[in-house]
């Protein structure tokens, strides 16, 4: 059980959450009220992976994906292809692993077709070339709406996420994954209370990739909705996560993180 000092991650209650993305990693919850507000979502980070992006494209014919991720693309694809047919003269690689990279290029150049934008850009404040700021993909967009964001860039969320109650206007619903927490809790503590001055937390769940230091996910995943937009008084009635039947863990064969939480 956590200490009482963690209550400030507690969940509101929403009876709507769904599930977008596979039931494992790259799975998250939403809410369906979110879902309807509007029809454009924003991503940061998607490795190999982007089931949730394009389950955002099914639920609404009308939805739109602009996602960033300078860590992927069609030469990276090509050579990890190449690379694993080379290994496999070496026994350093599997006919698996082929097939493996080969789905995985065919997947990212069906994306190419789809609804699904993909920017070859790191998300940063550093002002580099390639590097864009949560506010030039906002406008990158040219969205007229609010919009959805998920961001999951591997520690740099703390950075790019420092000013984002500035956009709070724009951005309806938010979902993080924070990772380091066993080294960056105070930072994390400070940034959540500072997001928590315009959006309210409707679900968490620990990463079981990662593990925990003191009964806490080392890696943690948030959804938050904006107070403007949803909040009704929304009580705090649930202690224990996961939830059974929305949430997996992200890791399959591993048992899943028990997050439970002291009623005061």
């Amino acid at each position: 059980m956590l200490d009482l000092s963690f209550n400030y991650l507690i969940p509101f209650d929403e009876d709507d959450l769904i599930r977008l993305g596979i039931e494992k990693d790259g799975g998250y919850i939403v809410s369906k009220k979110s879902l309807a507000k509007g029809h454009f979502l924003l991503s940061f980070g998607m490795s190999n992976e982007w089931s949730f992006e394009e389950d955002f494209i099914k639920y609404d014919s009308r939805n739109l994906v602009n996602i960033y991720d300078h860590t992927v693309g069609l030469n990276n694809l090509l050579f990890g292809f190449y690379k694993s047919i080379k290994r496999i003269f070496y026994f350093k690689s599997s006919f698996k692993n082929i097939f493996n990279k080969t789905k995985e290029l065919l997947k990212y150049l069906k994306l190419q077709k789809s609804k699904i934008r993909h920017y070859k850009n790191k998300i940063s404040t550093d002002k580099l070339p390639l590097s864009k700021s949560l506010g030039e993909s906002i406008l990158e967009s040219n969205y007229s709406g609010k919009m959805m964001l998920k961001v999951d860039i591997e520690g740099d969320e703390f950075e790019v996420l420092n000013n984002i109650n500035l956009y709070s206007e724009k951005i309806h619903t938010l979902i993080v994954e924070f990772h380091q927490l066993d080294i960056n809790l105070i930072k994390f503590e400070k940034l959540i209370k500072e997001i928590q001055r315009k959006y309210y937390i409707v679900h968490i769940h620990g990463n079981n990739h990662t593990g925990c230091k003191n009964e806490f996910p080392k890696t943690l995943e948030i959804t938050f909705l904006n107070n403007q937009d949803f909040f009704k008084g929304n009580k705090q009635t649930k202690f224990n996560f996961p939830i059974d039947k929305l949430d997996f863990p992200n890791l399959q064969y591993a048992k899943d993180i028990e997050i439970k939480f002291q009623k005061e």
